[in-house]
C-alpha cells in the first residue's frame, strides 16, 4: 500500500498546523526531511527539529512517529507540527510528496482505519459527525457512536438472527438429525424481538435527527400577541421589530438557538388575520406554509383578548401536531375564555407567560425539551442521526415484518430463511460489510486530511 500525506488542519493563520503521513514509508520519508532527534528511537514523543529541502531550511517543527498498528490507521504514521498558515504547510506537504508520498484522497486516512479493521463504517461516520457537531449534546452523541454503541447494538441483533438462521438451516438440511426442530413459535418470538429492537432504534433516531438538523419551531398567532417578543426573548437579542402596531412582522424571520443542547430553528411569522394589504397578505400566506412544514408550533394568544374564529380554527388544527399554546400578557386584565381554550387543546400543552417581564420562559424551554428529546436525554441507547444508517434500518425492519408474516402464514422454512437473511444482510450494510460503493460515498464527504 502506498504512503499518503495531507494537511490535516485548517490553512487559516494559526499558531500550529499539521502535516500527516500514513503508510509503510512514513518514517523513511520523515527521516529524509527532518533534522533533529531520531524519531524511531523514541516513538510517540514530540521531537524538536527542522524540515530541510536539501540544505535549505523549510520550517522549524515538532515531529512525532507512531508505529503501527497502534495508530489511527493501524499503519506507520508521522505527524509534523509546523508553523500555522498556508505557506509553511504547503511547502512541507510538497516536500513529503517529492520524497515519495502521494496526496491523500478525501477521507483516506479514516478509510484506511476502516479497511484495516480499526473502525467499522458507523464509527467512521461518527468521525464526521464529531467534526460537524454544533452543540455539546450532538458532540456527546457522536462520541458514543465513535465508541461503538451502534456497532454493539447491531452486532447483538445479528447474533440473534444467526441463531435463528442456524436452526432453520439444520432443520432444512438435516431434518432427521434435528432432535429439536425449530418451531414457528420460537421463530416468531425471535423475530418479534428483532423487530422490537429495530423499532426502538428507529424511534430513537427521531431524536438523533433533531440533534443533527434542529427542531423547526414556528411561532404563530394573531398580530400583536407577543410572537416577536417571544422570538427575541428565546434568542437572547432583538431579532424582530417589536411595536404596538399590529402587523409589524410581514415576513417569516428565522433564528437559530439552542435549548440545553437541542438546536432550534425559530421562525417568527406574520400575524394571522384577514387583510387587504397585498404585502401583509403574502406574509400571512407564508405563515400558513411555515406552520404546515413545522416540527413544532408555539401558538401565542393574548390573555387580554377573546378568541376569534381564526384562533379557534388554528387551535383545532393543532390536535395532531407537536405544539404548545402560550397565553401571553398574563400581567394584563384577562378577557380570554380559558375553558374554551381547554376545550380545543390539551390542558397540559397550555403555558402562561408575561413576556415583557420574561416570566414563563424557562417553563416554555422545559416543555419543548420534554415533548421532543426529553429533559434528561439518555445516551444509553444509540441515537442514530445518519440517513444512510436509518434507511438500512428501515430496510431491515421491512424484511423482519415479511419474515413475521411468513411465520404467521406457516410458510416453508426456505421462504422464512430468505427474509431473515435480508434482515441480517441489511444490518451488515449498516456496518459497511461488502459494499465498496457505500464506502466510496461515505469517505468522499470527508476533508482530505481526515
Amino acid at each position: 500500500m502506498s504512503t499518503i500525506c495531507a494537511i490535516s488542519t485548517s490553512l487559516a493563520e494559526a499558531a500550529i498546523g499539521i502535516v500527516r503521513l500514513s503508510g509503510p514509508d512514513s518514517l523513511k520519508i520523515a527521516k529524509k526531511i527532518f533534522r533533529g532527534a531520531d524519531l524511531e528511537e523514541k516513538p510517540r514523543y514530540l521531537h524538536y527539529g527542522h524540515i530541510y529541502r536539501n540544505e535549505d531550511m523549510v520550517d522549524e517543527v515538532l515531529a512525532v512517529y507512531f508505529k503501527g498498528p497502534k495508530t489511527y490507521t493501524k499503519e506507520d504514521m508521522v505527524e509534523i507540527n509546523c508553523h500555522g498558515g498556508a505557506m509553511a504547510l504547503r511547502r512541507v506537504l510538497a516536500l513529503c510528496m517529492e520524497e515519495g508520498a502521494r496526496l491523500a484522497e478525501a477521507g483516506e486516512f479514516t478509510q484506511r482505519a476502516f479497511l484495516n479493521g480499526r473502525l467499522d463504517l458507523t464509527q467512521a461516520e461518527a468521525v464526521m459527525q464529531l467534526i460537524q457537531s454544533k452543540t455539546e449534546l450532538s458532540y456527546d452523541v457522536a462520541l458514543t457512536h465513535l465508541g461503538g454503541d451502534i456497532s454493539r447494538k447491531v452486532a447483538q441483533i445479528r447474533e440473534l438472527l444467526l441463531g435463528l438462521l442456524a436452526s432453520i438451516s439444520l432443520s432444512i438440511d438435516y431434518p432427521e438429525e434435528d432432535e429439536e426442530e425449530i418451531s414457528y413459535e420460537r421463530l416468531r418470538a425471535g423475530m418479534e424481538e428483532v423487530r422490537d429492537e429495530l423499532l426502538r432504534l428507529l424511534e430513537n433516531s427521531k431524536k438523533g435527527k433533531l440533534l443533527e438538523e434542529g427542531l423547526r419551531t414556528v411561532i404563530s398567532g394573531r398580530p400583536n400577541v407577543g410572537k416577536s417578543t417571544l422570538l427575541n426573548t428565546l434568542s437572547g437579542h432583538s431579532r424582530a421589530i417589536v411595536t404596538d402596531i399590529a402587523g409589524t412582522t410581514r415576513d417569516t424571520i428565522e433564528e437559530k438557538i439552542q435549548i440545553s443542547g437541542l438546536p432550534l430553528i425559530l421562525i417568527d411569522t406574520a400575524g394571522l388575520r384577514d387583510t387587504e394589504d397585498p404585502v401583509e397578505y403574502l406574509g400571512v400566506e407564508r405563515s400558513h406554509q411555515a406552520m404546515e412544514a413545522a416540527d413544532f408550533i408555539l401558538y401565542v394568544l393574548s390573555a387580554e383578548e377573546a378568541l376569534i374564529e381564526e384562533d379557534i380554527e388554528r387551535l383545532r388544527l393543532l390536535k395532531n401536531r407537536e405544539y404548545l399554546v402560550i397565553i401571553n400578557k398574563m400581567d394584563k386584565e384577562i378577557s380570554l375564555d380559558l375553558d374554551l381554550v381547554y376545550s380545543l387543546v390539551s390542558r397540559e400543552n397550555v403555558l402562561f407567560t408575561s413576556l415583557v417581564k420574561e416570566e414563563g420562559i424557562r417553563e416554555i424551554e422545559e416543555a419543548i425539551l420534554d415533548r421532543t428529546i426529553g429533559k434528561e436525554l439518555s445516551l444509553g441507547e444509540p441515537l442514530i442521526q445518519n440517513q444512510r444508517q436509518i434507511g438500512l434500518l428501515n430496510e431491515a425492519l421491512s424484511w423482519a415484518e415479511d419474515a413475521l408474516r411468513d411465520i404467521d402464514e406457516g410458510q416453508a422454512y426456505d421462504y422464512i430463511d430468505v427474509n431473515i437473511r435480508g434482515v441480517f444482510d441489511s444490518l451488515g450494510l449498516v456496518l459497511g460489510e461488502n459494499n465498496p460503493d457505500i464506502m466510496g460515498e461515505v469517505f468522499s464527504r470527508f476533508c482530505v486530511g481526515k
